[in-house]
C-alpha cells in the first residue's frame, strides 16, 4: 500500500530575484567588507605621499586673509584624520560581523569631511588624482551602505546589477525557507535576504539578528510598484525594463498617461521611475544562500551586452576577494598562476612591494599533471 505525504510547498524563484539575492548577498559579505580595508590603506599612503611633497611649499601658503586655510598643514589637520577614522570604522565593523553585527560604514562621515577643506596646497594634477582615487573608496563603501539602508528599489537593482553583473557569470543556487519568517518593523530571526511573501515584483531585503545601526536592524517596508509601474511592466516586460527605452517611450506616450507624463522625451525611464514605485508593510521569507552551489551560465552576466565576447574580471590587488572561479596569475612572481575560488581573498606574494596584483590568466585550462 502506498502512503501519501503531503507535498512541502516551495518558492521557485524568479531569474530577477534571484540577481538580487546574488547582488544583497556579495555586497553584505564579510569579503567584500575586508576588501575596504586596502583600498583606504592606499588611500592613506597616497594622502601622506602628498602632504610630504608638499611640506616644503607649505609656508609659501601661508596667506594674510585666509590664514593656513589652503595649506597642507591645515588640510593634514583636519582631513587627514577623516581617514584614519575611516580605516578604524572599519576595522570595528569587520570585527563586529562574527557577533551578527551589521550596519553603515563611515563612507559618507569621510567624504563630508574631505570635502569640507581645501586641497588647493596640491597641484591640479595631484588633487585630480587623489579625488578620483577617493571617489572609487566611496563608491565602493557606499553599496555596502544602500544595502544595510534598503535604498534599492527595483530600478536600484537595474542600474547596480548593468555594474556588477560580470561578478556573476553563474548565480549562486538559493533555497527559499516558507518556515522562517520575517515581518516589516520587526527584527529577523536569522541574518541574510528576505523576500517578500505577496509580491513578486517586491525589492528584496537583506536583514539581520546582531544589532549594529539600530535605526535600521528591523526588515523595512517592501518597495514595490504602483499601478503606473506595474502597467510599465507589463508593456514592455521584464526584459525591457528598464532598458528598453523606446519601449518605455511609447508607454509614456499613452493618452492615459498624457497628464503624468507631459512633454516626456527620450530616454524616458528617469520620468517614469519617479512615478512607478510605493512602499508598504509585508511579512518575509528568508533566503538562504547554498554555498558553493551554482546556477546554469547567465548569458545577461556573460557580456555586457547582446552579441559581445564576454569580458575577462578586472585585475585585482591583494587583499581583495576573487570576482571569478578561475585561474588567475601575477607578474610579481613567475610561475605564479594558480587556481581561486569565487570570494577567496587574493594573497600578497612574499618579497613584493606594496600590493600584489592579480591577473586573469589567459590560459584557463587546468595544468597538465606528470
Amino acid at each position: 500500500m502506498n502512503v501519501l505525504y503531503p507535498m512541502t510547498p516551495t518558492y521557485h524563484l524568479s531569474l530577477w530575484q534571484k540577481r538580487q539575492a546574488a547582488m544583497l548577498y556579495y555586497y553584505s559579505s564579510q569579503s567584500y567588507l575586508d576588501a575596504l580595508l586596502p583600498k583606504i590603506d592606499e588611500l592613506i599612503v597616497m594622502a601622506e605621499m602628498l602632504l610630504e611633497r608638499r611640506s616644503i611649499l607649505d609656508p609659501l601658503m601661508v596667506s594674510e586673509r585666509w590664514g593656513v586655510r589652503d595649506t597642507a598643514a591645515n588640510w593634514s589637520t583636519g582631513g587627514f584624520p577623516a581617514l584614519i577614522e575611516y580605516r578604524e570604522n572599519t576595522m570595528w565593523d569587520m570585527a563586529k560581523r562574527a557577533d551578527q553585527c551589521y550596519g553603515i560604514t563611515g563612507t559618507n562621515q569621510c567624504a563630508h569631511m574631505l570635502g569640507e577643506f581645501s586641497m588647493q596646497w596640491a597641484t591640479a594634477e595631484q588633487e585630480k588624482a587623489f579625488r578620483e582615487r577617493a571617489n572609487e573608496v566611496f563608491s565602493y563603501g557606499f553599496k555596502i551602505d544602500e544595502v544595510m539602508c534598503r535604498d534599492w528599489d527595483d530600478i536600484t537593482f537595474w542600474y547596480v546589477w548593468k555594474d556588477c553583473k560580470q561578478h556573476f557569470p553563474q548565480l549562486p543556487k538559493f533555497k527559499v525557507h516558507l518556515d522562517i519568517e520575517g515581518e516589516t518593523g520587526r527584527v529577523p530571526i536569522r541574518t541574510g535576504v528576505y523576500l517578500p511573501q505577496d509580491d513578486p515584483h517586491g525589492a528584496l531585503q537583506f536583514g539581520w539578528t546582531g544589532g549594529g545601526e539600530g535605526m535600521w536592524q528591523s526588515l523595512e517596508e517592501c518597495q514595490t510598484f504602483n499601478d503606473i509601474g506595474l502597467d510599465a511592466l507589463n508593456a514592455v516586460g521584464r526584459a525591457g525594463l528598464w532598458g528598453d527605452d523606446i519601449g518605455l517611450l511609447n508607454f509614456a506616450r499613452q493618452r492615459k498617461y498624457a497628464s503624468v507624463f507631459p512633454n516626456i522625451e527620450h530616454p524616458a525611464r528617469h520620468e517614469i521611475m519617479d512615478k512607478a514605485f510605493t512602499e508598504r508593510p509585508c511579512k518575509w521569507y528568508f533566503v538562504e544562500l547554498l554555498e558553493g552551489e551554482f546556477e546554469d551560465s547567465d548569458p545577461d552576466a556573460m557580456a555586457d551586452a547582446p552579441g559581445s565576447e564576454p569580458q575577462h574580471p578586472p585585475r585585482k590587488a591583494s587583499g581583495e576577494p576573487c570576482p571569478h572561479a578561475g585561474w588567475w596569475f601575477s607578474p610579481a612572481r613567475e610561475g605564479s598562476r594558480q587556481y581561486f575560488r569565487d570570494g577567496a581573498i587574493f594573497p600578497k606574494l612574499e618579497g613584493d612591494y606594496g600590493y600584489t596584483f592579480w591577473l586573469w590568466s589567459p590560459d584557463q585550462s587546468r595544468p597538465t599533471l606528470l
